[in-house]
């Protein structure tokens, strides 16, 4: 898999994790740090647990990308006790017609992850009805060649995946943005009651 998508897909998955996090009101502002990415204000936690959660699934996408292994990724939201009341979905698929001149320097790509950033800013009222005590979880969709081959990762003993079967109906989908990166395309909705 090409490197440059996956450093491009991990960067932009974190931030936009730490602003999902920010926006959602998961844990209080005074966690959050400001940063400029993509010419514009996007927030980062400074708390280490949470950090540290984000940085490990991080780890467990990148091993999943470099074997090709991973097909969504779905940032939940969830009440106290572990149901899911929201989430946003990454679909990831790859592109067999892409063009390597196209957006080389994935000029486009970072103007749609800045559209991404900026589309969340407009989703306020989709937080309101959120319970006070929520929390999240990080689902990778993958297959089970993938999940050995993280058990096997010593970086990633720590941290291992645990194999659930959280299918939540929903009765709405927003999508968020839709774009290139290098020869895969990266989709991106939110699903919520």
């Amino acid at each position: 898999m090409d490197n440059c998508f996956i450093d491009t897909t991990l960067e932009f998955l974190q931030i936009a994790f730490h602003n999902i996090l920010y926006y959602a009101s998961i844990y209080p502002i005074s966690i959050f740090e400001t940063r400029r990415k993509y010419s514009i204000v996007v927030y980062r936690s400074n708390h280490p647990e949470v950090n540290e959660y984000i940085d490990l699934c991080l780890k467990s996408i990148a091993e999943c990308l470099h074997n090709g292994d991973l097909k969504r990724v779905e940032f939940a939201i969830t009440s106290s006790d572990y149901e899911v009341l929201m989430k946003f979905v990454f679909d990831l698929d790859k592109n067999d017609t892409h063009d390597e001149t196209r957006d080389a320097y994935l000029v486009q790509a970072e103007q749609n992850m800045r559209a991404f950033c900026l589309k969340l800013t407009t989703l306020s009222d989709k937080f309101t009805d959120l319970p006070e005590d929520r929390s999240f979880m990080i689902f990778l969709h993958t297959n089970e060649s993938a999940a050995v081959a993280m058990a096997a990762n010593p970086e990633l003993e720590s941290f291992p995946l645990v194999e659930t079967e959280v299918e939540t109906e929903f009765q709405h989908i927003l999508p968020l943005r839709r774009f290139c990166v290098r020869n895969y395309n990266l989709d991106m909705y939110m699903e919520f009651r």
